[in-house]
């Protein structure tokens, strides 16, 4: 974390100069105040762009500081993925955008949120946290957290006391090392107990973003449960062939989208299955 002068302004970041930084946004002012602040932490600041498919990724960066309200080119979701296809951790950030835009922006792939407004030494340390492989908990996303699972209750096991008290700390404007020693953490353990936190959350909003509907439930059930082929599913539902072929397809995609790291190249029979399976889908 960084060191702060007097008067709140970062110091130099350890080891800050090993990480390249971009910045994604389309205001010159607002890059132009952010590279100085990263500059003066002893980062290195890489010309900053307005859209992330102008990217030169020979230039390898490895955090991307990158505006939710701009991405031209992709859709913002789409640009999180796309940089974080290339192996470059994300910090997201804004200084208008909605709850459901920041908790979609650490869905896709993001490892924290900062406003733009942020103090110089809170938007260096929310830098510093992702640089360093870990991620940053604002005031305002662990506000939006709470709000989530206030609407949307916990299944069990999602999230404990432990992990929930650690979010409320920082909804409180706890730092990072307050909001280990409120909890009575190492560091180390902290920085888990919030991979966890990102983790549920991302896992609850793909789960809601894909469920299933009720017509490719009734072709899990058919498909994947009772294992009839296309032809029968589509004779039991009255409809054609190639309609029960999109819906597995949809239920493929929907699979995948579900299951990081699962391949695009899944089979609809087989997501079908594997979906029966999960969902505890009956006769």
């Amino acid at each position: 974390m960084p060191d702060e002068s007097p008067g709140g302004a970062p110091g130099a970041v350890p080891g800050a100069g090993s990480a390249k930084l971009i910045i994604v946004d389309d205001h010159p002012s607002v890059t132009e105040s952010i590279t100085l602040r990263l500059l003066d932490a002893g980062f290195a600041v890489l010309p900053p762009v307005t859209d992330v498919e102008d990217i030169d990724w020979a230039l390898a960066p490895d955090v991307a500081i990158c505006d939710l309200r701009l991405l031209p080119g992709l859709s913002w979701g789409g640009a999180i993925r796309h940089l974080s296809s290339h192996g470059c951790r994300v910090l997201a950030m804004s200084g208008v955008a909605t709850p459901e835009q920041v908790l979609d922006a650490i869905e896709q792939g993001a490892r924290g949120f900062v406003e733009k407004t942020s103090v110089p030494a809170e938007f260096v340390s929310a830098v510093a946290a992702v640089v360093e492989g870990h991620h940053h908990v604002s005031a305002r996303l662990a506000g939006y957290v709470l709000e989530d699972v206030r609407r949307r209750p916990l299944a069990d096991g999602e999230l404990g006391p432990v992990e929930l008290g650690v979010v409320r700390a920082f909804a409180q404007g706890d730092s990072a090392a307050e909001a280990a020693r409120r909890a009575g953490l190492p560091e180390a353990e902290l920085h888990a107990l919030l991979a966890r936190v990102f983790e549920v959350v991302r896992r609850r909003r793909r789960d809601r973003r894909y469920r299933l509907t009720t017509r490719e439930r009734e072709v899990v059930r058919l498909v994947g449960h009772l294992g009839m082929t296309r032809h029968e599913a589509a004779r039991e539902l009255r409809v054609s062939e190639d309609r029960v072929s999109d819906l597995l397809a949809g239920v493929r995609d929907k699979y995948v989208a579900c299951h990081p790291g699962e391949s695009r190249n899944l089979a609809p029979l087989s997501a079908a299955i594997r979906w029966a399976n999960e969902l505890g889908i009956l006769p």
